[in-house]
């Protein structure tokens, strides 16, 4: 390759760097767009859902904190017996 190619093509680099940079930022602005979207929408079916059966849902989220609780519990358990056989 000849130094005045070279140099051609090192001067496009910066310019095709700066391209690809904006395409990702461009592409990342869309499928943030979308993702809020999508959670905004989630979130009306979500509050529909609770005002039209507010003792289910209450029902729901005593169920999962039991869950979760008892999952919790389960964790710390297993870090003491593996911390007493240290």
């Amino acid at each position: 390759m000849e130094p005045a190619q070279a140099d051609r093509t090192l001067n496009k680099i910066p310019s095709r760097v700066e391209e690809v940079a904006t395409d990702a930022r461009t592409r990342l602005n869309e499928t943030m767009t979308q993702v809020g979207d999508r959670a905004k929408e989630y979130m009306r079916y979500a509050d529909r859902r609770v005002q039209s059966n507010p003792w289910t849902a209450v029902g729901v989220g005593f169920g999962a904190g039991v869950l979760f609780g008892a999952l919790i519990a389960m964790a710390i358990n297993s870090q003491r017996s593996i911390i007493s056989k240290l």
